[in-house]
């Protein structure tokens, strides 16, 4: 499933970091994700961008398990090289 316009709309940042990583999620793993996994992306858009990117960047602990499962992938995403 591929993300909807507000989904994208909120992947958007106010710091060009998480506008690349995300970005790259959106285009390259989130249409692998379930019900579950895009909750849990929901769930990551509502950290502040500092926290946000601290915790994709394995540099801050989450406790939210669905978000825990869910950098990993992100990560992958980010590490893959533009196609276009």
């Amino acid at each position: 499933m591929r993300p909807d316009a507000r989904t994208r709309w909120r992947c958007r940042r106010g710091m060009l970091e998480n506008d690349l990583l995300l970005g790259r999620f959106l285009d390259h793993g989130y249409d692998q994700l379930d019900q579950e996994g895009r909750d849990a992306f929901e769930r990551l858009l509502g950290y502040p961008d500092d926290v946000l990117l601290q915790v994709v960047l394995g540099r801050q602990e989450t406790v939210d398990p669905g978000i825990a499962r869910l950098v990993p992938i992100i990560r992958a995403a980010a590490a893959t090289r533009a196609e276009d």
